[in-house]
Parts: structure tokens; C-alpha cells; sequence
């Protein structure tokens, strides 16, 4: 018998999410999901929940989304540059590329791997449930969906597995662990005159965990997912957007000689500067239109 069960369990084919749960001989907690259908049900218009989450769309639409903006414009900014250089001809660029490829074929293609996304999924709520102090009562994954049992439930928990790319991240590492063994700048030679190097195929991985990670979060968020209808789903979209094209142009930076990071700061303020600008003008015409 399970101690302290929290709120509902995932029925079979519900889409993985964080599970708050009851600890003993503390007050139950219940997802904030929960909380805003008792609100929807009592008629709470006003309620506290409604208002944080009328708080959070607004502040996705003056802050987030703008960001979104100025964020991908300076990405597509310092990728053209690098294009316009050597970047594209690096072992880097096509073996990332190679690896985001290969594995666009094998999600289309072949039957997805459901199960090993969900464990990534419910492992990354875990760990940030653990990063923000909760404690993880039960950990449980299937094919046909998973969920975690814990005390804590924030913004940072609820939405990390969409922007955390849990297999990268434990790719890195370990290949650095292995750099540190063998050199993975050695060319080895194979038949037929041709060369590899083991730097090589840790490009290929990154590239290839990388797709993995985006193609599951798209595929995820169609899925109608209760993470995001925590703090609802315009903002949580916008949010986890953000980070993953944050997280996009640190790859770029680390792996294109041309790029650096003042460099991607400075045309990110510029773009800033320059939308304020606009819209500040725009906000003028309305006002003198309006006979202010």
C-alpha cells in the first residue's frame, strides 16, 4: 500500500507530467491543474490561481514574446554570419547536422522510442524536483505515459523536461570523460584511404540527442500536455520556446569559431533597442490619432 498518495495518478495515455504529492503528517498538496478546476467549478473568476495565470499571459506578451523575437532575429543573425565564413564547411556543422538528420529519418520513419522519451521526461521533473529542494516520493514510467510523485511542484519543474535536453546533456560529459582517456582529435584510419575522428561522432551524438529532444517536446506539446496548462499554455509555450533557442545559440556559439558571446549580446540589445523604438512609435501615432 503506497503511503501518502497524492493527487489523481496518470490514467494509460495520458501524457506524462510532475504529481504533486501528500507527505505525511503534512498538509496534501494537489496540482495547481486541480486547484484551477475547483475554481472553474465554484464560478472563481477572481479567484488567486485565475489571477496569477491572467499575471503570467500578460507578462508572455510583453516580455516573453518580444524576447522570442529579438532571440530567434539574433540567432538567424550570427548563423547567417557563420554561414558567410568557414562554419559551414567545419566537421562540426555537418556532423551535428548529420546527427539532427539521421534522426528526423528515424522519427518518421520507424516506430518512435515513447517509452525512452517518457523516462527522460519524468527523470527531468525528478531531477529538478530535487534541484528545488522537494523530495521524490515515486517514480514510475511506461510506454503509455509516467509520473512522479512528489511534495514540490513549481514553473521550473513542471515545464523543465521541454527545455532541458536531458540525453545531451549526458552525452556531453561522458564524452569529456572519455577525452580525457583517449583523443578524440586522433585521425583513425580506415580502409579505402579514408579517416575519422572520435570528435567526429560526439557532433553526431549531440546533434542526434539534440533532434531527439525537439522532435519529442513538438510532438508532446501537441498532445494537449497538463504541464503547460499549470501556468497556462500561451506563456509555458513561450517560455520553453525561449530557452530552447537560448540553449540553440549557446551550441552555436561553443561550436562556430566566427560567433561569441558579446558578439550575439550585442546584436540581441540592438534588436532590443530597435523594437522598443518601434513600438514606442507606434504607441505615439495612437496617442496623437487618439487626440492625446
Amino acid at each position: 500500500m503506497k503511503e501518502g498518495p497524492a493527487s489523481r495518478t496518470r490514467k494509460p495515455g495520458q501524457a506524462p507530467s510532475a504529481v504533486a504529492a501528500r507527505h505525511p503528517r503534512q498538509r496534501p498538496k494537489v496540482l495547481a491543474s486541480q486547484a484551477a478546476s475547483r475554481d472553474f467549478q465554484d464560478g472563481g473568476s477572481h479567484s488567486p490561481l485565475m489571477t496569477v495565470k491572467t499575471l503570467y499571459a500578460a507578462l508572455a506578451w510583453i516580455i516573453l514574446l518580444p524576447a522570442c523575437l529579438i532571440t530567434t532575429h539574433a540567432l538567424t543573425v550570427g548563423f547567417g554570419d557563420s554561414l558567410g565564413h568557414s562554419f559551414w564547411r567545419t566537421p562540426a556543422f555537418w556532423f551535428f547536422g548529420m546527427g539532427m538528420v539521421l534522426w528526423l529519418i528515424t522519427f518518421t520513419t520507424l516506430p518512435r522510442p515513447v517509452v525512452v522519451y517518457v523516462w527522460a521526461h519524468e527523470m527531468t521533473h525528478a531531477l529538478f524536483v530535487i534541484l528545488c529542494g522537494g523530495s521524490v516520493r515515486e517514480f514510475h514510467y511506461t510506454s503509455k505515459g509516467g509520473y512522479v510523485l512528489t511534495d514540490k511542484n513549481n514553473i521550473l519543474i513542471a515545464l523543465s523536461p521541454y527545455f532541458f535536453p536531458l540525453y545531451t546533456v549526458l552525452v556531453v560529459p561522458l564524452c569529456l570523460l572519455a577525452g580525457a582517456v583517449v583523443d578524440l582529435t586522433l585521425m583513425l584510419k580506415l580502409p579505402g584511404g579514408f579517416g575519422v575522428r572520435p570528435l567526429w561522432g560526439v557532433f553526431l551524438l549531440i546533434g542526434l540527442t539534440w533532434g531527439f529532444h525537439l522532435t519529442f517536446t513538438l510532438w508532446m506539446i501537441a498532445r494537449d500536455q497538463p504541464d503547460l496548462r499549470i501556468n497556462g499554455v500561451f506563456f509555458s509555450s513561450t517560455l520553453i520556446y525561449l530557452v530552447n533557442i537560448l540553449l540553440l545559440a549557446g551550441l552555436l556559439i561553443l561550436a562556430a569559431p566566427e560567433l561569441s558571446l558579446p558578439g550575439f549580446v550585442s546584436t540581441w540589445k540592438a534588436d532590443a533597442q530597435g523594437m522598443a523604438h518601434a513600438v514606442g512609435g507606434v504607441w505615439s501615432s495612437i496617442w496623437r490619432m487618439a487626440g492625446g
